[in-house]
């Protein structure tokens, strides 16, 4: 059994490790959503589990259903994200702050979101135990 992840963040520095946790983690399009009236960004993603090592029975790592979601959002603008097919499975890559009133996700392919918030204020929790992956995901560097 693995303990649960549980983050809450308020700053620059808490989305750099957020943004490693939710590495490659999967989801459908129809998994995340901008409340505008709640002012909240939510995502429920399919995460990869980066920070526990894997041991020789398991060599391609485990997933986890992970809820994250920001709070006092301002605005949400999509870019090269196609978001007429609620079925389709997007990789997020990265989640970066650009100080402390906008957040952009990186996902592959070149989409993004970018999140105007008030300030920064995040919460990250695994939803249930992990399975195994069927494979660890991989990044050509060249």
């Amino acid at each position: 059994m693995t303990k649960a992840l549980k983050i809450y963040g308020t700053s620059a520095e808490d989305i750099k490790i957020v943004s490693a946790l939710f590495q490659d983690a999967a989801f459908k399009m129809e998994d995340m959503g901008w409340f505008p009236t709640e002012r909240r960004f939510a995502l429920v993603a399919n995460r990869f589990v980066w920070e526990k090592p894997r041991w020789f029975k398991k060599p391609k790592g485990e997933r986890v259903r992970t809820a994250l979601h920001f709070e006092n959002v301002e605005a949400c603008k999509f870019q090269q994200l196609d978001q007429s097919d609620p079925k389709a499975v997007v990789s997020l890559l990265a989640i970066e702050a650009d100080g402390e009133t906008a957040l952009t996700l990186t996902f592959s392919g070149g989409a993004a979101i970018r999140l105007d918030v008030e300030c920064i204020d995040f919460v990250a929790s695994d939803l249930g135990e992990s399975w195994d992956a069927i494979a660890k995901p991989h990044h050509d560097h060249s």
